[in-house]
């Protein structure tokens, strides 16, 4: 009866995980740096970790960078965790090319990801960068101006695992890039490649995205961007499902059959085994009445 108690709560909690996930999908987003800012390798941008959108198990980063200069070390573009191998979401250029390297960190693999993309990002030039992961579809992927670049699959038994500690913009417990960032945004969800490419031609995502005051302005100005809305200040955009309730009734249904089956399958195994049990004391009750001679 034991495992049928265990095997009931896990029926249970994953039937209340699927209502949770069709009851509603909150999605958010925050542009954190709007104009262009300055780096080297020692400077960096810290926002907080209750200072950006909540995370379930999808997230998506977009940006713009012009590197100024290679560096004979790994430069760190983005990196959330606040330990060395807390890596998710994070992007690495390698040394003297600065090729993107994007990562993060699993139950498998505390460093995990796409190894190298391209041959190296060339200095002085604009590039738009898309970073998406998805532990629910067991995957991430990169995108270069708006191309997909590469992905890395997640076993099926792999989970993706998320944390609550800073997000580093430039140098964290590494060496950061020497040179500019703009438009960088940090989304919730897993942006499709149409949405990517939508951020990468400067065209709406039907989200709010607010604006947080650009730090350290430079002249020198990329592609600006246009994924705004009329009410800025808003960052989240609650969307609740229409078809929430059926489905989850669904889920409901399809739950209830597993554990009526389960139950009546345990229950007809406990019958059983009595009939056994009473058969065997039946023939030792006819063997001690022989042996007796009564």
């Amino acid at each position: 009866m034991h495992k049928l108690n265990y095997l009931i709560i896990g029926i249970l909690f994953v039937f209340s995980q699927k209502i949770q996930q069709v009851a509603g999908i909150s999605r958010a987003s925050n542009e954190l740096i709007s104009s262009p800012i300055m780096l080297t390798a020692n400077d960096s941008k810290i926002v907080q970790h209750n200072e950006l959108p909540e995370v379930t198990n999808e997230v998506s980063i977009t940006l713009r960078l012009n590197i100024i200069s290679h560096d004979t070390k790994w430069a760190c573009v983005f990196h959330k965790g606040g330990k060395i191998l807390v890596r998710t979401p994070s992007l690495w250029l390698s040394p003297t090319k600065s090729v993107p390297r994007a990562r993060f960190s699993s139950s498998y693999n505390l460093n995990v990801g796409i190894e190298d993309i391209g041959n190296g990002l060339l200095l002085n030039k604009w590039y738009h960068l898309a970073y998406t992961l998805s532990d629910s579809e067991k995957r991430l992927d990169f995108y270069l101006d708006g191309e997909w670049a590469g992905f890395h699959s997640i076993q099926p038994m792999e989970q993706v695992i998320f944390n609550a500690g800073p997000l580093y913009i430039g140098n964290d417990l590494y060496t950061g890039i020497t040179g500019q960032i703009s438009n960088f945004r940090y989304f919730n969800w897993r942006l499709s490649a149409d949405e990517v490419t939508s951020d990468y031609l400067n065209k709406t995502i039907s989200i709010p995205v607010s604006s947080v005051p650009p730090v350290t302005p430079v002249s020198s100005v990329p592609p600006t961007s246009s994924i705004t809305s009329s009410d800025q200040s808003n960052t989240k955009d609650t969307k609740s499902n229409p078809v929430a309730i059926i489905v989850g009734v669904g889920i409901g249904a399809s739950l209830g059959s597993i554990l009526i089956f389960v139950t009546g399958f345990y229950l007809i195994r406990s019958y059983k085994k009595r009939q056994k049990q009473n058969r065997a004391y039946d023939r030792t009750s006819d063997h001690q009445v022989i042996s007796s001679g009564k």
